[in-house]
């Protein structure tokens, strides 16, 4: 049943699974003989059947005596090629005292007759209680490989665990990805438009224009909170007003930046900078409420008491709320939990993070809660422990909205096809996904061109992700030269910051103008979002009507009254 909920979320999106050879023997276990395929490396390995992830059978692991004890299987691999892995992992105890542990997928690759390790995916907060949960990842064989021997890591040698539905795959190159890609955003992103014009039998030289003004997709950047509302900084604040739709304030609203000292919160940076944004009809992400990793936490919360953290981690969540209620859209809620447990340390709570989400919930119910984490998409560290965090979440009701995924590329050379597997990954678990803060770290602004063009080409067109933010976009404010887009005073874009605005501005926004005949139709597609319809005589604007449009489509008749005026227009 729980690979059916899985491939549920997959067709309810969209996606589609392409089957691929299996290239490990005895994969799911189903038989008990494990000659020539499953070694038990420092471990006992017995068939199990009480309990299984797929099938009838899995196998149960005990006796173990280090980290790396457990079943391996050594598979005939070529080089140069990218690999999924994945295992079904399901944990029979726990030491006393310890809350959860850590869980790799690793790979040891033969390499030229000499060994190579590669951590394919890691879990670093495994509970019991989660049952069978998946640990995969992805990788790439250097040159000369020859052979990979697969096998799970559970870092603590005294738990037994259950194994099942194990995976080894080809991420096969697709050549028309692109063209795939774009018949999606067709698909996914468009609608259809028909314009008629009733009432006026003579009505000559009146034409109707189109014209989107915003996109259901988002399309934002990260901006800084001080120049948001500096008068010297007009030119940023405008460039930010015309070419991005959405916002999220990158600093301004972490803890440990408002609250250096306790008691003394600057709620007014952020806040000034929200007030001018949404003035201007910005959308805005709220980031973050928490961040779980060491060092991004205020230092006087150091040497508190469980329960004290856990006090005044309540009052900052209401405080912060009761300043931002009703003009905040999203929260990221524990910034990059799969990579830091400081929070479940010092409330000593492994559950601490699904409360940072009721809380939050209780004090603003509308704003949309998000897992925000990081080497998701940029590699596979994180890829299956994020879509786990996703389900488990969902899984106890907590009110999570959408996965988070930055992606920091710290290159141009990207293979869009394991991109595209690992948003798939994220996908399974039933949630949309923004592409929180997209970079790409490239000093060739023209590699950097292709690169983006293709990202962001694969996100639009894929039917879980709901939206992009650019991590900075001008050399005059953002962290890395090389990521810049857009450069000097008169913020000119180099060769990726002209593929954004080709795509996002030209290509993926609807303007639309034509002639129309008395009782004739106009028939076209536009891009979801909100639109303006202007109706003229001879170049002359008669009406002026706001709509939107969804994906089920639009009707527009306008009427015209005898003298050729607009009385009105009537939506279908």
């Amino acid at each position: 049943m729980k690979a059916i909920v899985i491939l549920s979320a997959l067709f309810v999106f969209g996606i589609n699974v392409k089957a691929e050879t299996e290239l490990l023997k005895n994969a799911d276990f189903e038989s008990s003989s494990f000659s020539g395929n499953w070694h038990a490396n420092d471990c006992l390995m017995t068939t199990y059947t009480e309990d299984k992830y797929h099938g009838s059978k899995c196998v149960k692991i005990t006796h173990r005596h280090h980290d790396w004890s457990g079943p391996r299987q050594i598979v005939a691999v070529d080089g140069e090629q990218w690999y999924s892995a994945k295992a079904y992992i399901r944990l029979l105890n726990m030491p006393a005292g310890v809350p959860y542990v850590t869980i790799e997928m690793m790979a040891v690759l033969t390499v030229n007759g000499h060994n190579k390790y590669k951590t394919v995916g890691q879990i670093h907060m495994q509970q019991e209680k989660f049952g069978w949960t998946e640990v995969g990842g992805d990788f790439l064989t250097p040159n000369g490989t020859t052979a990979a021997t697969l096998y799970v890591q559970v870092h603590n040698a005294t738990i037994n665990y259950l194994q099942d539905f194990s995976s080894l795959q080809r991420i096969t190159a697709n050549s028309n990805w692109k063209s795939e890609a774009n018949s999606r955003i067709s698909a996914l992103r468009k609608a259809p438009l028909t314009v008629r014009l009733a009432s006026a039998h003579s009505a000559t030289g009146i034409s109707i224009e189109l014209q989107q003004q915003k996109h259901k997709f988002g399309f934002g950047a990260g901006v800084q909170a001080a120049m948001m509302t500096d008068p010297n900084q007009v030119p940023y604040q405008n460039f930010v007003y015309k070419h991005f739709e959405w916002a999220v304030i990158v600093n301004a609203l972490k803890w440990r930046l408002m609250e250096w000292t306790k008691g003394h919160i600057n709620f007014a940076k952020p806040l000034n900078a929200i007030k001018v944004l949404k003035e201007h009809g910005v959308k805005i992400r709220g980031h973050n409420m928490f961040w779980g990793v060491d060092g991004h936490s205020p230092a006087w919360l150091n040497g508190m008491s469980p329960s004290q953290y856990i006090s005044e981690m309540k009052l900052h969540v209401q405080e912060v709320i009761n300043h931002t209620r009703g003009t905040l859209e999203h929260w990221d809620v524990n910034n990059e939990n799969q990579h830091g447990d400081y929070f479940e340390r010092h409330t000593g709570d492994p559950d601490i993070t699904a409360k940072m989400f009721q809380w939050i919930h209780q004090q603003e119910p509308d704003v949309k809660l998000f897992i925000n984490e990081y080497n998701v998409i940029t590699n596979s560290q994180c890829t299956t422990a994020t879509r786990n965090q996703a389900i488990q979440l969902r899984n106890m009701g907590i009110p999570v909205s959408f996965v988070g995924i930055q992606g920091h590329f710290h290159s141009s050379d990207i293979n869009i096809d394991v991109v595209k597997y690992r948003l798939d990954k994220v996908a399974e678990a039933g949630l949309k996904i923004w592409i929180t803060e997209l970079t790409v770290t490239e000093n060739d602004a023209n590699k950097k061109a292709s690169a983006l063009s293709d990202l962001l080409t694969l996100f639009f067109s894929h039917p879980a992700v709901e939206g992009v933010m650019l991590w900075g976009f001008w050399d005059g404010a953002i962290h890395h030269a090389a990521d810049k887009l857009f450069e000097g005073p008169n913020f000119t874009p180099n060769a990726a910051g002209q593929v954004y605005l080709d795509l996002v501005e030209k290509a993926w926004t609807t303007h639309y103008t034509h002639t129309i005949s008395p009782h004739g139709n106009l028939n076209t597609t536009g891009f979801l979002g909100d639109y303006v319809l202007n109706v003229k005589r001879d170049g002359n604007l008669l009406h002026q009507e706001a709509f939107s449009l969804d994906s089920t489509g639009k009707q527009l008749t306008v009427h015209l009254t005898g003298d050729q005026h607009v009385s009105h227009v009537a939506f279908g």
